[in-house]
């Protein structure tokens, strides 16, 4: 079958068919080797360039075989004349137009090998891109070569945008009205804080690759050194740029700064080796945000409309309590804006919560005219709503239309061909693309996939295209609602299918109102001075990473989350304790009180109740006049005032809880011996006298009889041989001394 689909492929080429237009050998994705395009020079074709584009690269043989006699060639496809075309262009595969030969690559890849590559094609002439006019145009690399089975075939590729300002020789005019462009850099990681630095515990993380990222070379150390490097504080470009911070990821990194311990795969904890990587990087954080526009993301990037639909404004309002520790001087020492962007840019209605009178949303979340990116008021609510341009944040995140786009960092591959696509988009959206007044806001993928030299490349093409007058870079809109026309808020079906799922919110609620119990129930300690919410909110913050938006379409992975929370929560009340009893507790007396002592390893006063269910035979008296108050730090001793109504050995299960019943500890089960006898000897005594004084009243009735007889026998005259009916009383044997009849 390949024999015959490369003969087809031969009869096409011999036909003066595009070659584009012959099926391939493997589909897209499938290919046995990876190109990875590094640099396209220029990435932004205009007037005064140079004459060629210079793509550079690697190729790597991801197959089992050998591959011989490898070639390449750059083809192009018609400009787009259209917003879906474009977005087609970034998405599929595109008809080309152009026939350039074939270069030589290498004469072989054996498999695991990787080779650099570098292909130059001229932008007119013979066997070249044959640029006639200004567009946005979709390229193609095209690498072929000659595998063991199947012969010569496409072996690997890579599709991307090349924005052409203007051909050579031919300097086009700008646009009368730039567009009006704001972009987000997204510094946000995944949950990776099992448990914050809390009064006699280190903090642990799940793992340690986060101190990969840190430092000089992984993904969130580039993504500053870029913006530093290509769009510095005080530029216009840099004006344009927007930070949105996820507060759990500097307080994770905070947590790194110090020693810290991170789980392993046998449930052991070792010691965390990022601690010099947080320090660079914070620094390097407060650098790039000095003086910038910056956002908090809710803690945690929880899903505030999950949470919202689950009706939990409570914890949206904690949520966005993060924003708080961006204006922590430890941290950044900086004001962030009011302004949210919700996970996938929707907010279902009623948005509830506490929320920032700025929103970013999609426009297919807003009731709004297709194709306007204009701001709306949200109705009902005073409140503006900010297109995000769908165009632009398509050409950012490849994974935007798939069930991963806000679960994986993205883009998985390819890098500098979303930087590409992304400058081709904004170049058409500034051209035949044009949304009016409105300020194009370019919004990347959560977890920003993007290599510093490729996000590099995109900041000095977007600075090409302001110098260009296409674009003009401008701060994060936030107008003022009383302005704005109202729309309704649109929460789409597959948002709310993919949502955190909601019994594991519903987890999350049960366990937040522990911590909420446990905060009402304490207060500060003058010996210690510490707040109870020194205690809480980190427990709240742990609860809170199960509603991340890392775990949408995830329920497993969220309720693991809310779990591990869980877990932290019940340390920290397993830490006021009921001190164990090592021999039972031994009553002297019917009323003898009942040892009990209560330790506090927590910095802060705690108030507890006794609970104690009803022991036949035992009465217990534990309220100790209300709620009794254990001091920070310390124990107390208390006495249970049992009163046994009998003697034995009785149970007494002893539970300590907050006035509203979250519990402290575990139930202990304490055993008391009574030696009160009192019931029953006086049962027993009574029961004694009873039956003497019955014994004594026989006897004496007995007594009576007798003497009754002997008496009427001497006044009869009987004597002893006249025998009688009855024996006589003497046969009745006295059983004392004194019972005996006189001789």
């Amino acid at each position: 079958m390949r024999f015959l689909l490369a003969a087809v492929v031969a009869v096409l080429v011999l036909a003066g068919l595009p070659v584009a237009q012959a099926p391939r050998a493997a589909a897209q994705g499938d290919n046995p080797v990876q190109l990875d395009v590094t640099n396209v020079t220029p990435s932004v074709v205009a007037d005064g360039g140079p004459g060629e584009v210079v793509i550079s690269g690697r190729l790597t043989n991801t197959s089992g075989n050998r591959i011989d006699d490898i070639e390449a060639r750059v083809q192009r496809g018609d400009p787009t004349s259209s917003e879906p075309a474009v977005q087609r262009a970034m998405r599929s595969a595109t008809s080309t137009v152009t026939e350039p030969a074939f270069s030589p690559v290498a004469d072989g890849l054996a498999p695991g090998q990787q080779i650099p590559v570098e292909l130059r094609i001229p932008l007119t002439g013979p066997n070249s891109l044959q640029l006639t006019q200004p567009g946005v145009y979709p390229l193609l690399v095209n690498v072929n070569g000659v595998q063991a089975v199947g012969g010569r075939a496409r072996i690997a590729e890579s599709r991307f945008l090349l924005p052409v300002l203007s051909t050579p020789g031919n300097p086009a005019p700008p646009p009368q009205h730039p567009t009006d462009v704001s972009m987000l850099v997204p510094i946000v990681d995944y949950p990776r804080l099992v448990r914050e630095a809390l009064p006699g515990m280190r903090p642990v993380l799940v793992d340690d690759t986060l101190s990969t990222s840190l430092a000089p070379g992984g993904r969130l150390y580039e993504l500053l050194q870029a913006v530093t490097d290509s769009a510095p504080a005080g530029s216009p470009l840099g004006s344009a740029l927007c930070f949105a911070i996820d507060p759990d990821l500097l307080i994770t990194v905070r947590a790194m700064q110090g020693p810290y311990q991170v789980q392993q795969p046998n449930n052991t904890l070792a010691e965390g080796i990022g601690t010099g990587a947080a320090n660079l990087w914070l620094s390097k954080l407060r650098e790039a945000t000095s003086g910038r526009c910056v956002i908090a993301l809710p803690y945690a990037d929880a899903d505030v409309a999950a949470l919202a639909r689950a009706g939990l404004p409570d914890l949206v309002n904690i949520a966005m309590d993060g924003a708080d520790l961006l204006k922590d001087k430890s941290l950044l020492g900086v004001e962030p804006r009011s302004v949210l962007w919700p996970v996938e840019g929707a907010l279902a209605d009623p948005a509830s919560g506490d929320l920032p009178r700025t929103v970013l949303v999609e426009p297919q979340a807003l009731n709004i005219p297709a194709g306007s990116l204009d701001p709306v008021r949200i109705r009902g609510r005073d409140m503006t709503a900010v297109p995000i341009d769908p165009l632009l944040t398509s050409a950012l995140d490849p994974l935007r239309d798939t069930p991963r786009k806000t679960t994986d960092l993205s883009p998985p591959g390819g890098q500098l061909e979303s930087a590409q696509n992304a400058l081709g988009a904004l170049t058409f959206r500034a051209t035949r693309g044009s949304v009016g007044d409105a300020t194009s806001v370019l919004v990347p993928p959560r977890r920003w996939n993007l290599r510093g030299d490729d996000l590099r490349t995109l900041l000095d093409g977007m600075q090409h295209l302001t110098d260009a007058g296409l674009i003009r870079p401008r701060a994060l809109p936030e107008p003022s609602p009383a302005t704005l026309p109202e729309a309704d808020l649109n929460y789409p079906v597959e948002a709310g299918a993919a949502e955190v799922a909601q019994p594991v919110l519903k987890q999350l609620a049960e366990q937040n109102f522990k911590v909420g119990d446990l905060y009402r129930s304490s207060r500060r300690d003058p010996s210690t001075d510490v707040e109870p919410g020194r205690i809480t909110t980190p427990l709240v913050n742990g609860l809170l990473r199960g509603a991340s938006s890392a775990w949408r379409g995830k329920p497993n992975a969220a309720a693991h989350w809310v779990d591990l929370g869980r877990g932290t929560i019940e340390e920290i009340l397993d830490k006021v304790r009921i001190e164990e009893s090592q021999t039972p507790l031994v009553g002297a007396s019917p009323d003898s009180p009942t040892p009990l002592v209560v330790v506090n390893e927590l910095p802060i006063t705690v108030a507890v109740v006794f609970r104690i269910p009803q022991v036949p035979g035992v009465q217990v008296q534990d309220d100790f006049g209300g709620v009794a108050t254990i001091p920070a730090n310390g124990r107390r001793g208390f006495w249970l005032q049992t009163t046994a109504q009998r003697a034995g050995t009785f149970t007494l299960d002893v539970t300590m809880t907050t006035e509203h019943g979250t519990q402290f500890g575990s139930t202990k089960r304490l055993s008391y011996q009574s030696g009160n006898y009192g019931p029953l000897i006086l049962i027993i005594t009574l029961s004694a006298a009873a039956l003497l004084v019955l014994m004594s009243a026989r006897r004496i009735f007995k007594r009576l009889r007798a003497r009754q007889r002997r008496r009427a026998a001497e006044q009869s005259g009987e004597t002893d041989e006249t025998p009688s009916a009855d024996p006589p009383e003497t046969a009745q044997i006295a059983t004392t001394e004194g019972d005996r009849n006189p001789s």
